[in-house]
């Protein structure tokens, strides 16, 4: 069912109960209906503006936002993913220069922002694209005219616009149409026990592809979600009390096991790294009634593969990220060859979640397709057992003295070493060796019994020749730990890095 469908279902058959609430501020499903429908008369009353992208969208209007997890992200969000309207989602985050490089290659009929995004509306006007500020009266008066009724939407319809910085420093533009959407609502419903009582939780920011999916997730079920407008340990334990899910990536979800026991919690949907052995057991923890529920993905092939985990067991190896995922298909390729089980190569997935292509960058890297398969360049193992192991990304395998190292492999056997939170291993140039394999690491673990620890798994030649202790990671915006940033921080002795000898 469309989630155009769906919500307007529950406003008609359940129009007082919780739909959203982000820090406080709430709607129902009768109120988040209403101010779609409001917002679809604005949207459709605004001038079309002549694109060079194509199918975006066909019938309704392109508008960007950019202003993260403020309130009406509830109702400008959700429009885009039940009009035929579409949404440009912009990462608040961005430097200003970039913001106004969107705009000019992809210039919206609107932009909806903060008052205090002075530079993003300067270039916003200088387009003459109109701006509706969302923490002034702009959005109430904007929002103002009559409501329209919903259309029907075409599930060829792009209904969103969003980046992904891959493997190179500038984002890539991809459209999402609304029928991949439609197939991985239906599948996760399945993969990860869903219910109309699924109340969630997801503490990220709504512009990453993990936290906006818990969105269209909790509405398409009729649940009611909670965010926060940023990040703070007190917010997310009182919305904490309110769901029985959570939606995280590990570092978020990490901070959320720092905490009493919450036992209202029963599913728990994490993606976006590896989940480090020593966190399960805090999420098993902290989470008593819980499954964990971790998959590998990406924003350009959707759900890849999932594995779950109960109280003392897993669907998978813990070390991996688990089977492939209802109605995926994987293949490991590499040079054009599919390689046996057991041996590196490039992952591949078929299915019906992964995007076209690119609307603009990532030649020559990240997303690209051969015939029906798809692929992000992520190295993987499909292990004897038919589960998945990730190795690395294409570009990013080590290189020391002749020999290939990947290091997933050396962060997965980092992670087994107990006093080790978290642990981040990267190649960095050498003088003879061409690279050097360099570990960092969360934790008090001595490091005569890490490399006592590791010589037990690993060959000599993947044994890291560094290692760095350190307290607090440098995280991208969407959450991930900053390894470019790490690498600066080697190369300049940052003292946020403290190197250990034997």
């Amino acid at each position: 069912m469309p989630l155009r469908n769906a919500i307007e279902m529950h406003a008609r058959q359940r129009p007082d109960a919780l739909a959203i609430d982000i820090s406080g501020s709430s709607l129902t499903y009768g109120d988040l209906h209403t101010r779609i429908a409001c917002l679809h008369g604005a949207l459709v009353a605004l001038p079309k503006r002549t694109r060079p992208a194509p199918a975006l969208p066909l019938e309704g209007r392109l508008y960007a936002f950019a202003a993260g997890n403020h309130p009406s992200a509830s109702v400008l969000l959700t429009a885009a993913m039940s009009t035929p309207h579409a949404v440009a989602l912009l990462d608040p985050q961005w430097p200003e220069d970039l913001h106004h490089q969107m705009l000019v290659k992809l210039p919206p009929d609107a932009l909806f922002c903060l008052a205090s995004q002075t530079g993003l509306i300067t270039a916003a006007e200088r387009l003459n694209i109109p701006v509706i500020r969302v923490d002034t009266p702009d959005l109430a008066h904007f929002l103002n005219a009559a409501p329209e009724p919903l259309p029907w939407g075409d599930p060829a319809d792009i209904f969103l616009v969003g980046f992904t910085s891959g493997t190179t420093s500038r984002p890539k533009a991809f459209a999402r149409a609304r029928h991949s959407w439609r197939a991985s609502l239906d599948a996760s419903r399945v993969a990860f026990a869903l219910t109309d009582q699924s109340h969630t939780f997801a503490p990220g920011p709504l512009a990453h592809g993990i936290t906006l999916y818990a969105l269209a997730e909790t509405l398409d079920l009729g649940a009611a979600f909670h965010g926060i407008t940023r990040f703070d340990l007190g917010g997310a334990h009182r919305a904490m009390t309110n769901v029985r899910r959570i939606v995280s990536v590990p570092t978020l979800l990490d901070a959320l096991t720092r905490g009493t026991p919450q036992d209202q919690i029963v599913e728990i949907t994490t993606a976006g790294a590896k989940l480090p052995p020593a966190l399960l057991d805090r999420a098993r923890s902290t989470f008593p009634r819980a499954r964990v529920h971790e998959y590998y993905g990406a924003s350009e092939l959707g759900f890849v593969s999932l594995n779950t985990h109960g109280r003392t067991s897993s669907s998978a190896p813990p070390d991996s990220v688990g089977h492939p995922f209802p109605h995926v298909s994987l293949s490991l390729r590499k040079d054009g060859e599919e390689v046996p089980q057991g041996t590196p190569g490039t992952i591949f997935v078929r299915g019906d979640l992964a995007i076209d292509g690119y609307l603009w960058g990532g030649r020559n890297s990240g997303f690209r397709r051969e015939g029906p398969w798809a692929t992000v360049g992520d190295i993987g193992r499909l292990n004897y057992d038919g589960s998945l192991s990730i190795l690395g990304r294409e570009g990013g395998m080590v290189i020391t003295s002749g020999y290939n190292v990947y290091p997933q492999e050396i962060e997965t056997a980092l992670a087994d070493v107990p006093g080790i939170q978290d642990a981040v291993v990267l190649g960095h140039t050498h003088p003879t060796r061409g690279q050097e394999v360099i570990a960092i690491f969360d934790g008090t673990t001595p490091l005569d019994e890490i490399r006592a620890r590791l010589a037990l798994s690993l060959p000599r030649y993947k044994l890291p020749r560094q290692f760095y202790r350190i307290e607090s990671w440098p995280q991208t915006s969407s959450g991930k730990i900053a390894r470019q940033t790490l690498l600066d921080w080697i190369d300049k002795k940052d003292d946020r890095l403290v190197r250990l000898s034997a």
